[in-house]
C-alpha cells in the first residue's frame, strides 16, 4: 500500500519524511534555550551561604541514586530555579519589602498578603521589623510557615500551595522573609530604616556572587503592618509606574525618580495636609485625573499603608531623620523629600491596599511643626508657616518656635540648606498641596520686615567691619608709643555716704572720661583670691561711678519710651514688689503633685541626689540682721504666654525682691506690663524688646536694686542660691576691681556680666552668655549698658540673638562674661533642664554637638551642675511645680 501524504491548504505534496525533519527542527528550536540555561547553571560562580543575620538562599537540589528522567527533571528545575533566583531582569525588577509594624498579628497578615498575590519570582526579601518587641519563636515559626510556602503563593502564572504533611514532589523555592526585632520601640523612621539597611546588604552579596545584573534596579516596597495587597495586578501596574521599557534599539531602561502610594483613601482621593501639618483626605484634581484617562494623579502626602519607588530613589533622598517615631511624621518627612528633591508621589488609582488606620494623625507638637518649618522652608515662608500655625496654637509663642528651630537646626542628624538645594515650599503649596495654600496669604509686610532685617545685619556687620579696620591702624601707633605696663590695680575711692564728689559729678556729665582713683593700702581682702581667669576679666573693664544718670529724654523716643497701663495709657510704673507683699498660694497638690513626686527619672535624681537649696545660710543672714543682696527680676513673655506666668509667681518669682514681667499686655494681677518697643512683637525682633525693658528698669528701678536677672518664662530661679552667690566675697571683691572687699561705701563700681558662658562655633575670643537660663547684672553693668551701649551700638538691629548683642555691647567697653563656675568647676547657669545635664555625655567628635562646641571645659554628668545651682532652662507648666517641690521638700511623704 502506498505511503499516504499529508496534506494541508497549503500541502505541496511533500513526503512525512520532510514533515518529521520540520518537526525535529522546530523541537530544537524549542529546547536549545533550556539547554543553554542548563549549561549556564552548571557554570554558574558557587554562592557562598548568606551571612547567618539573614535566612540562607539555596540554588539547588542535590540528587544521587535517581534515575535518568528524575536527573533531568532536577537539572531542569535548577535551571527554572535560577528564575526564583535572578529575577527577569531590568524591565520587571525584583521587589524588596520592608514591613514595619508592632502587632504580631498584622504583620502576618500583610506577609500572607505579599506570598498570595505577588509572583514569588519577583520577591527579593521580605524583611519585617517588629518593632517594641522582644524575639518570638512562636512568631518566628508562623513566618516560616509562610515561607515554606504553606500558604496560598505563585510562580509565574501558576498558583500553588505546600503541605505540611507531604512536600516530598513539591517544589522548593528560596527563603524570602527575614525577620528583625526592635526590644526597644525605635519608631517608623529607624526600623525602616533599619529594614533597607539590610536590602542594601544582601543587594551587595548578590551582584557580588552575580545573582544581580547592574542594570536591574530593586523596587522598594514599603508597608505598615496591617495593609493588605488585595489583587495581583499591583505588580505589573507599579512596574508600569516606576520602570519605562527601553525602545527596541536602546539598551537601558528609563528609571524613574518618583513613588507610587497605594490608595486607601477612595475613588479621586488623596492625603494632604494643612497649616498645622494635620493630615486631611482631599479632592485629587481633575485636571491630572483626565490627563492620566484616570490611571494615576498626584497625591501630596503620602498615606502610611503602602508605598513603592525604587530603591535607589530611596537612598538618594537628602533627608533621613531617624527620630520620627510615629507613622505619620515619618510619612511626611518622606513625602516632602520626593515632592521636593525627587519626582513626587502618584496614587494609583487601580491599585488599592486594605488598611485601618488605628487613629487619625493629631496636629504636630510645636517642637516637630518647628523642625519640619527649619528643614523645608526659607525665612519667609518659615515666618509666615507661624502666624498661620500660631492661630490654631495661641499659647506658642514667636519665642518658643524660634527656639525649637534652632535646637532642630543644631541637631548633628539635620540637614541644612534643603531649601536652597531643592524645590521651594512655596511651589509645593502653590502646585502641589492645597491645604497649605493659606499660608502664602500670610501678610506681605514680612517679606519686607526680612529684608529690612537682612539690611540691618548687614549694616552691622559693615559697622563692626569697619571698627576692626581702625583698631588695626591704630595698633602699631600704641604700641610703639606706649610700653608694655603691668595692668594697674584700680581701688575705688571711699566717701561719706549720699556724697557725691566733684569727680563722680564730672563723670555724669562726661562719661567718656576715665575715673582715676588713688590706691589704698587698708583695705581687707577676700579669705580667698579671684581666680587668674575671674581677674583678667575683671581688670579689662572699667570701674564706673554708679550715681543715677537720667537719659530718658523725657520718655518720647525708643527705647525710653516707657509702659502702659490696662487702659493702653503711657506712663505707668509697675509695683514691682507687690508680688514679694502678696504671694500666692502653691497650686499643685492632691493627686497631681503625688504623680509628679512619684516620678524617678534623671530630674528627680539631679534635685535629690546633686542640686539643691541651701536654706541655713538663707536663714542665717536674715537673723544676722546684714544687708542682704537686693535683686531685681525681669520675665519676658507675650500675652499667649501668660497662662505660664502664675507657676513662676507660685514658685520662684515670689522670692525676688522686685519682679517684673515684660510683654505686650498689662496685667496687673499677673505682674505683666506692656513696654513699649521699636518694631513689631515678635521672636526676630527680641532685640528691640530687650533694649526697651532694660531702658525701663534702669529709668524706674535703677537705685532700689544690686543685682538685676532676666530670663524667659520657661526659666527656674534658685533665689536663695544666687542670692547666696552674688552676696559671696568673690562676687563682692569682683564688683569692687577684683583685689579688695568692699566696705559698703563705695559709689564706683566694676561692671559684671554673668551668666552661663558659651565660645561661639568655639571660639574664646567671641565669648557671650546664654539667654536661655537667664544673665544677672549688678548696677554698674545695667548703667554701663543703658546709658552708654544702647544709644550707641546697634539702636536699629532687628535680630532674635539679644544674648548675643548684649555681649557684644559689653564687649566694646571691655565688659567680658564673668566665669561663673564654682570652685570645682561645675555649672552654675544651666541651659537645659536637671535631668539633661545628669545624663549628658560628650560625644567623641566635639564638633558634631554644638553644646560640646560652645561649651567651655564642662563636667558630664551629674558634676555638671553645681550642688549650689542658680538657674535652669525650659521648665514649663507641671515641671515648674515639680522642680520646686523637689527643691523646697514639698513633696508627700508616701513618695519620698
Amino acid at each position: 500500500m502506498a505511503t499516504p501524504v499529508l496534506r494541508n491548504s497549503r500541502s505541496t505534496g511533500k513526503p512525512k519524511a520532510d514533515y518529521t525533519r520540520a518537526n525535529i527542527l522546530l523541537a530544537i528550536a524549542c529546547f536549545w534555550p533550556l539547554a543553554l540555561m542548563a549549561l549556564l547553571s552548571a557554570s554558574a560562580p558557587h554562592v557562598e551561604e548568606v551571612p547567618s543575620t539573614t535566612n540562607s538562599i539555596e540554588l539547588s537540589q542535590q540528587h544521587s541514586g535517581l534515575s535518568l528522567t528524575s536527573k533531568l527533571r532536577s537539572n531542569l528545575r535548577n535551571v527554572l530555579d535560577r528564575v526564583d533566583v535572578m529575577g527577569y531582569g531590568p524591565t520587571h525588577p525584583r521587589v524588596a519589602f520592608a514591613v514595619v509594624g508592632d502587632d504580631p498579628d498584622q504583620l502576618v497578615a500583610t506577609v500572607e498578603s505579599i506570598f498570595s498575590k505577588t509572583d514569588l519570582n519577583r520577591i527579593f526579601i521580605v524583611t519585617v521589623v517588629v518593632d517594641g518587641h522582644e524575639p518570638d519563636d512562636a512568631l518566628l515559626e508562623r513566618f516560616q510557615r509562610i515561607d515554606q510556602g504553606e500558604v496560598p503563593h505563585w510562580h509565574g502564572f501558576r498558583a500553588d500551595v505546600h503541605s505540611p504533611q507531604n512536600t516530598h514532589n513539591e517544589e522548593s523555592h528560596g527563603n524570602k522573609i527575614h525577620v528583625m526585632f526592635n526590644e526597644d520601640r525605635r519608631g517608623v523612621a529607624e526600623s525602616r530604616a533599619d529594614a533597607v539597611e539590610f536590602i542594601k546588604i544582601l543587594q551587595k552579596h548578590y551582584e557580588e556572587n552575580g545573582l544581580k545584573s547592574s542594570e536591574e534596579d530593586f523596587i522598594l516596597m514599603l508597608l505598615q503592618g496591617g495593609a493588605q495587597l488585595i489583587a495581583r495586578t499591583w505588580l505589573d501596574a507599579v512596574t508600569e509606574a516606576l520602570i519605562v521599557p527601553p525602545p527596541l534599539l536602546e539598551q537601558q531602561t528609563l528609571k524613574l525618580a518618583n513613588a507610587v502610594s497605594f490608595n486607601t483613601e477612595g475613588p479621586s482621593k488623596c492625603t494632604g495636609f494643612d497649616a498645622t501639618f494635620r493630615a486631611q483626605i482631599l479632592d485629587a484634581d481633575p485636571t491630572e485625573i483626565n490627563r492620566s484617562s484616570g490611571a494615576s494623579y498626584p497625591t501630596p502626602a503620602f498615606n502610611g499603608a503602602a508605598m513603592a519607588l525604587r530603591l535607589e530613589t530611596y537612598l538618594n533622598l537628602p533627608i533621613q531623620d531617624l527620630s520620627l517615631e510615629d507613622a505619620w511624621t515619618a510619612n511626611l518627612d518622606l513625602a516632602l523629600n520626593l515632592w521636593l528633591c525627587a519626582d513626587g508621589i502618584d496614587m494609583l488609582s487601580d491599585v488599592d491596599v486594605a488598611y485601618k488606620e488605628p487613629r487619625a494623625p493629631a496636629p504636630l507638637s510645636p517642637a516637630m511643626a518647628a523642625r519640619f518649618a527649619a528643614a523645608w522652608m526659607d525665612e519667609v515662608t518659615g515666618r509666615k508657616f507661624f502666624h498661620a500655625y500660631s492661630k490654631t496654637r495661641p499659647d506658642m509663642t514667636a519665642l518658643e518656635w524660634q527656639t525649637f528651630m534652632a535646637e532642630a537646626r543644631q541637631n548633628p542628624t539635620f540637614t541644612p540648606d534643603l531649601p536652597t538645594r531643592c524645590r521651594s515650599f512655596q511651589w509645593y503649596a502653590e502646585q502641589i498641596n492645597p491645604g497649605v495654600t493659606s499660608i502664602l496669604s500670610e501678610p506681605g509686610i514680612i517679606e519686607e520686615e526680612v529684608k529690612q532685617t537682612q539690611k540691618e545685619k548687614d549694616a552691622v556687620k559693615q559697622v563692626e567691619t569697619n571698627e576692626k579696620a581702625k583698631e588695626q591702624k591704630k595698633e602699631p601707633e600704641k604700641v610703639a608709643a606706649e610700653p608694655k605696663k603691668e595692668p594697674e590695680i584700680v581701688i575705688p575711692q571711699k566717701v561719706e555716704r549720699g556724697a557725691q564728689p566733684n569727680d563722680v559729678k564730672k563723670l555724669a556729665e562726661e562719661e567718656d572720661e576715665e575715673v582715676k582713683i588713688p590706691q589704698r593700702f587698708d583695705k581687707a581682702k577676700p579669705s580667698k583670691p579671684l581666680c587668674d581667669e575671674c581677674l583678667k576679666i575683671i581688670q579689662q573693664a572699667q570701674p564706673i561711678d554708679i550715681a543715677y544718670v537720667d537719659v530718658s529724654g523725657g520718655h518720647k523716643e525708643h527705647p525710653h519710651m516707657g509702659a502702659t497701663d490696662e487702659e493702653g495709657n503711657f506712663g505707668y510704673v509697675a509695683d514691682e514688689t507687690a508680688l514679694r507683699k502678696n504671694p500666692p498660694d502653691f497650686h499643685m497638690a492632691g493627686e497631681e503633685l503625688i504623680s509628679e513626686c512619684a516620678k524617678r527619672d534623671n530630674n528627680y535624681k539631679m534635685l535629690t541626689e546633686r542640686v539643691h537649696v541651701d536654706m541655713e545660710y538663707d536663714k542665717e543672714m536674715e537673723k544676722s540682721g546684714n544687708k542682704r543682696a537686693k535683686i531685681f527680676c525681669l520675665v519676658y513673655t507675650i500675652d499667649s504666654g501668660h497662662p505660664r506666668i502664675p507657676a513662676i509667681r507660685e514658685t520662684w518669682g515670689q522670692k525676688c525682691d522686685g519682679f517684673v514681667v515684660a510683654s505686650n499686655k498689662t496685667d496687673v494681677s499677673l505682674g505683666t506690663v506692656n513696654i513699649v518697643h521699636q518694631g513689631p512683637e515678635e521672636y526676630n525682633n527680641i532685640w528691640q524688646k530687650v533694649r526697651s525693658m532694660w531702658s525701663y528698669v534702669y529709668d524706674n528701678y535703677y537705685e532700689k536694686y544690686d543685682f538685676f536677672h532676666i530670663g524667659g518664662d520657661d526659666l527656674y530661679l534658685l533665689v536663695e542660691n544666687l542670692r547666696e552667690y552674688l552676696e559671696s566675697e568673690e562676687i563682692r571683691t569682683a564688683s569692687n576691681g577684683g583685689i579688695y572687699l568692699p566696705d559698703g561705701t563705695e559709689t564706683v563700681q566694676t561692671p559684671l556680666f554673668m551668666g552661663r558662658r558659651f565660645a561661639y562655633q568655639g571660639d574664646m575670643n567671641d565669648i557671650f552668655i546664654s539667654g536661655g537660663s537667664g544673665y544677672t547684672m549688678n548696677k554698674a553693668a545695667l548703667k554701663t549698658l543703658v546709658v552708654k551701649g544702647l544709644p550707641e551700638f546697634f539702636p536699629n538691629a532687628h535680630t532674635f540673638s539679644e544674648d548675643t548683642m548684649v555681649a557684644r555691647i559689653f564687649r566694646k567697653f571691655g565688659v567680658l562674661p564673668y566665669e561663673t563656675k564654682d570652685e570645682n568647676g561645675s555649672e552654675r547657669y544651666m541651659p537645659f533642664m536637671p535631668g539633661h545635664h545628669w545624663g549628658y555625655r560628650l560625644p567623641a567628635d566635639p564638633s558634631s554637638d554644638w553644646y560640646a562646641k560652645y561649651s567651655i571645659n564642662i563636667k558630664e554628668g551629674p558634676e555638671h551642675c553645681s550642688p549650689k545651682s542658680v538657674a535652669f532652662h525650659y521648665v514649663k507648666g507641671p515641671a515648674m511645680y515639680r522642680l520646686h517641690s523637689l527643691l523646697y521638700k514639698k513633696c508627700p511623704a508616701e513618695t519620698a
